[in-house]
């Protein structure tokens, strides 16, 4: 077994599926990128107005070493991948230890001719919501019991990331307003109402999509500023500043190209 050769979609290996399975290849891909541009006056160069990562496809190749005459065979353990692929999810590969992808998409190849056992298959796993492979675990900064201040964290990877934050209200009374910087971005979240020892959650789902809940509340119609706190990696300083005392955590998922 090649173990560099390895890929498992929630936990489950491919080649776990079958022992006839041989995965020939795994391309991590790079993220798919739109940008726009527009000439700059004179004779010459373009000023780029937007830029934008979209997808990012994930290809597994591999074969099955059944004898071309066990077409029925051959045919019942691709329906296995089948079902293995189609359930989505994270994705690691051997090669890429400690980094995972969310797949929301896999594009399955046709079997063709099953007479031609020699055949490779192909299966391409798109990412879309976040289209970087990230840190399995996160990178995590705590500041115990501040009102206004600030904990630097090292955000890994090498494009930009976003920030998870946790407020933990310890004062005894309710906390009407919060604001958080990082970088040049400041989230504020006015008529909060935090009760005591109630827990501010600002966090992200696997897709990338936004959330912020004050207990059981959600609160993200109270966002202000910022519409998320994008950071890029190395050390990052993360401000806060709150009505009454509260316990901070700021953790962060590096992203890689």
């Amino acid at each position: 077994m090649i173990l560099s050769r390895r890929v498992a979609l929630g936990g489950i290996q491919l080649d776990e599926l079958d022992e006839r399975i041989v995965i020939r290849s795994v391309d991590p891909g790079i993220p798919h990128e739109s940008m726009s541009a527009v000439n700059r006056m004179g004779g010459w160069g373009q000023r780029m107005t937007s830029q934008h990562w979209e997808t990012l496809d994930v290809n597994v190749g591999f074969a099955l070493d059944i004898p071309k005459a066990e077409m029925a065979e051959r045919r019942q353990v691709l329906d296995r991948i089948t079902e293995w692929a189609l359930k989505c999810g994270w994705l690691t590969a051997g090669h890429m230890p400690g980094r995972r992808v969310w797949i929301e998409k896999a594009i399955l190849p046709s079997s063709g001719d099953l007479w031609e056992w020699l055949s490779e298959y192909t299966i391409t796993f798109r990412a879309y919501g976040v289209p970087f492979w990230q840190d399995e675990e996160a990178a995590k900064a705590v500041k115990k019991t501040v009102t206004s201040g600030s904990v630097s964290i090292q955000v890994g990877g090498t494009a930009e990331s976003v920030l998870d934050v946790s407020f933990k209200n310890v004062s005894g009374s309710t906390i009407r307003n919060f604001a958080v910087t990082a970088g040049d971005k400041t989230m504020t979240l006015n008529g909060l109402n935090l009760a005591s020892y109630e827990t501010l959650e600002i966090t992200h789902t696997n897709d990338g999509i936004l959330k912020a809940k004050a207990g059981t509340r959600n609160v993200y119609g109270l966002i202000t500023g910022a519409d998320d706190l994008t950071v890029k990696p190395g050390a990052v300083t993360v401000s806060v500043s709150a009505s009454r005392a509260g316990d901070l955590t700021v953790t962060s998922y590096g992203r890689y190209l």
